[in-house]
């Protein structure tokens, strides 16, 4: 998972840079407002069904085919929406140009429902090399069309276009990885139970969603679709650092969960493990980007977008804040608590909303200061129920936040230093902010390898792996030609 994860990083980190280049904060913002207004509408499918399949007791051919059933349905009925709205909602959009964009949109939601049962099901049975390989196909073929076609000058466009592709490339991986698990039989066993396990979801994720699409709107209008162009700018920035490394851990661990809470089994050992990997990894990562977000922005993205590097360096502080807060989302699924859950996703996205609302009137830097006020307010509300879901105590987690917190300041020391030096200046130079970084790297290395990090440990166990799988290889292919000689 971290090796696709990896060179997916590199493609998705590599093809903002270009884009960005290509395309003016404007003409991000078009493809960032339909993309809002697409998943606005996409939140009808927000129902956890994949998770529904991975957490069930058993799964049998009956179970499968309502599941996929429901799923079409809501699917279908989402690209409806998408449609009507691109045709019918010219008043609400605004923009010809965003209309045109999310007609082609309106296809990834018909291309998802074809790769939905393969998927849950290879993931269910942990096999998460397949479960890697696709979801590194779908973004090398995204960002590969999307830079291919920005090229060939099809401005905003070509971000959608990208979309539909990458989703194509999905459904051809997952139905080929899962061949034996694809059917396109429909049914209605136990709909009742899916419908309502789908409801509880779409309370916390479909809430969630609409909160996040809907504050996107709202800076939009308030702020202008150039402002909301660096804003997207600098929260997929983000989103691209928390997807490559958090979501890549809990999607894992999830299912271990899973298996634990279905044996019977406490959850503490494995999520205190999980919290003291993700907070040494991610504390430090989004530390070091808030701190050098200015020539970070300026070196990637280019002068145009130096006002992204505000929303950056705050989206980053955010960012170290929910990370203390991991797996909830899962924990919650797992231990059956989603009623409860709804009712702090409607609490922190209602006060969400308020928050960018107020913060826009700032500009940029009050919507970033609004997304830490909704993480603080994410962990007053999950914490307590969170400990008492995976058998720990607030004791537990003081040395663990204590070693993420050494590891951060030894790996930022060398990063605050250059900044300080040049004044916090986006122009500072290259050269300073490599030895920085790499100062950087080499102080928190070595703070992990005299704390005995479990990172360590973990490194350690994928290297062997690596080195016995590759010993295996060559000793199959020296023996092959031996016993085709005795034959």
């Amino acid at each position: 998972m971290v090796l696709c994860q990896a060179s997916l990083f590199l493609a998705q980190f590599g093809t903002s840079l270009v884009l960005a280049r290509l395309l003016t904060p404007y003409e991000t913002g078009i493809f960032s407002l339909a993309a809002a207004f697409a998943g606005l509408l996409s939140t009808i499918r927000s129902c956890g069904l994949s998770s529904y399949i991975v957490r069930a007791e058993r799964v049998d051919a009956a179970l499968l085919a309502s599941v996929f059933t429901v799923n079409l349905i809501l699917s279908l009925a989402t690209a409806l929406l998408i449609l009507g709205l691109s045709v019918s909602g010219s008043m609400l959009l605004g923009e010809p140009e965003v209309q045109r964009a999310l007609v082609v949109l309106s296809v990834v939601p018909l291309l998802g429902a074809l790769e939905f049962r393969p998927s849950a099901m290879i993931e269910r049975q942990g096999n998460f090399r397949a479960v890697a390989l696709v979801n590194m196909l779908r973004g090398l073929t995204t960002n590969g069309s999307m830079l291919v076609l920005a090229i060939l000058g099809f401005s905003y466009m070509s971000q959608a276009y990208g979309q539909v592709v990458g989703a194509l490339a999905a459904v051809l991986a997952a139905n080929s990885f899962g061949l034996r698990h694809v059917s396109l039989r429909l049914g209605f066993t136990g709909w009742r139970e899916i419908l309502t396990y789908g409801s509880r979801l779409f309370a916390i994720a479909g809430v969630a969603g609409i909160a996040g699409r809907v504050g996107d709107l709202i800076i939009g209008r308030m702020l202008g679709l150039s402002a909301f162009g660096l804003f997207s700018r600098a929260a997929s920035l983000n989103a691209l650092m928390w997807d490559h490394m958090h979501t890549v851990i809990t999607r894992v661990v999830f299912v271990d969960l899973a298996n634990l809470e279905r044996q019977g089994r406490s959850l503490r050992t494995s999520y205190l493990a999980t919290l003291r990997m993700i907070t040494a990894l991610l504390w430090p990562a989004f530390a070091g980007a808030a701190v050098l977000a200015g020539p970070i922005v300026r070196l990637l993205l280019g002068p145009a977008w130096a006002g992204a590097a505000l929303p950056f360096s705050l989206l980053s502080i955010a960012a170290i804040i929910l990370s203390s807060l991991t797996m909830t989302w899962e924990v919650f699924l797992i231990r059956d608590q989603t009623a409860l859950q709804a009712r702090f996703e409607f609490i922190r996205n209602g006060a969400g909303l308020v928050m960018v609302a107020v913060g826009s009137l700032f500009g940029l830097g009050g919507v970033g200061m609004a997304r830490i006020s909704e993480a603080l307010l994410a962990v007053g509300l999950y914490r307590p129920h969170l400990e008492r879901m995976t058998d720990t105590f607030g004791r537990d987690y003081v040395p663990i936040y204590l070693h993420a917190l050494g590891l951060t300041l030894v790996a930022i020391v060398p990063a605050l230093a250059v900044m300080s030096v040049w004044g916090w200046s986006a122009e500072t130079p290259l050269p300073s902010l490599a030895v920085a970084i790499a100062l950087g790297i080499a102080s928190w290395a070595y703070g992990l390898w005299y704390l005995r990090h479990p990172l360590v440990h973990e490194a350690r166990l994928t290297l062997s792996s690596l080195r016995f799988k590759r010993r295996s290889a060559s000793a199959a292919i020296i023996a092959g030609p031996k016993r085709t000689l005795r034959h």
